[in-house]
């Protein structure tokens, strides 16, 4: 576990839990583990979400299971929805000895589990130094996504650098070869086009370099807005192709509106791209799951081959590459915006054609 330095601030540690007992219980055992370790009681998560929000940063937080308002699981996601929580270690507290709740709290975002009727100091002591060692490497990775993130950048800055230069002298001999040979024309005004699309390769790869990393405010928005608002986009390419959609949309969810807006729009582009013969049909509904709700945007398309159904999620990964341009970023992007959102986003064949693209977000 990592120990503070002499003459530093003490650690702080968010206790929430309903018994008064059981915190005092952690909070006994995180002083004799920690001496001067400043403990926070909240009774509820909404009480421990004010007191995140009002600060200074915690360094821990421990989570009892059983909450009067919500189940320790959706206190783990709102907590990890919070900047100043989303690296520090979690470590999710129960009376129940269940494995399968323990994996459950992993992958909500916990980073130990600790039964209470088996607490003793030396599990308390492991859960606790076990779960700061993955927020540190959680750290670290996310050091190492920042760099890469500004090694895209400065990659893509210099590739599109002499990559203008190309496109604008390829401009100034097309312009040059007008009187002379029409093949002459044609390769010039094929260089041009290269030139464009690997400008549009490097904007995609940006894009997908830094989705869903800047999720800004996360207001409770209602999705019939937000899937009016990406239809509304996306008009000029329905019309095109004498597209019908049809929406239900209900629900609200916490979410940054413009990106998740994205990911609908991405899906309704898809559909157009990837139609069949048939005249396009889409519907765009919601549905209450448990824990948030789900979106659910389908097509008679084209549809997408089983063995594909996840890899197309996958950078650079299309299904029909015969069919229609592309990168192969669009679904990768959209993933990485549902996952930054707490959700997960997932792909279905329907059995009358086309596909079932369906993505969740957590509860309000």
């Amino acid at each position: 576990m990592e120990r503070q330095p002499a003459g530093s601030e003490p650690r702080r540690f968010l206790i929430i839990d309903d018994d008064d007992l059981d915190r005092m219980v952690i909070e006994r055992k995180l002083g004799q583990l920690e001496p001067g370790a400043v403990c926070c009681h909240a009774a509820t998560a909404e009480d421990a979400l004010r007191q995140v929000a009002r600060g200074p940063a915690f360094d821990a937080a421990f989570v009892d299971f059983a909450m009067p308002d919500e189940d320790g699981l959706s206190t783990i996601r709102a907590l990890r929805r919070q900047k100043s929580l989303e690296l520090v270690p979690v470590i999710m507290v129960t009376g129940s000895a269940d494995p399968v709740l323990a994996a459950s709290a992993i992958i909500e975002g916990a980073d130990a589990y600790l039964g209470k009727e088996d607490m003793t100091d030396s599990r308390f002591a492991w859960a606790l130094v076990s779960a700061t060692e993955r927020a540190r490497l959680r750290r670290e990775a996310r050091a190492k996504e920042v760099a890469m993130r500004e090694f895209a950048f400065n990659a893509a800055h210099d590739l599109k650098s002499p990559l203008n230069g190309i496109t604008g002298f390829a401009t100034l001999l097309a312009k040059a070869v007008d009187g002379v040979s029409p093949q002459a024309r044609e390769f010039a005004a094929k260089i041009r086009t290269q030139g464009f699309k690997m400008a549009e390769l490097i904007d995609s790869m940006l894009d997908y370099a830094i989705a869903g990393e800047a999720i800004g405010e996360t207001p409770v928005v209602a999705l019939q807005d937000v899937v009016d608002d990406a239809v509304a986009s996306t008009r000029a390419a329905l019309d095109a192709v004498d597209a019908t959609v049809h929406v239900s949309a209900a629900g609200r969810a916490p979410m940054d509106r413009l990106q998740v807006e994205r990911v609908v729009r991405n899906l309704i582009l898809n559909a157009v791209k990837y139609r069949s013969s048939a005249p396009l049909e889409i519907t765009i509904r919601t549905r209450e799951e448990a824990g948030g709700v789900a979106v659910e945007i389908t097509d008679n398309g084209l549809g997408v081959p089983a063995d594909l159904q996840d890899r197309i999620f996958e950078p650079m990964q299309r299904a029909h590459q015969e069919s229609a341009d592309g990168h192969g970023l669009g679904l990768a992007i959209s993933r990485k915006i549902i996952n930054a959102h707490g959700g997960r986003i997932w792909c279905e064949p329907r059995s009358a054609g086309g596909s079932l693209f369906t993505f969740t977000l957590p509860e309000a």
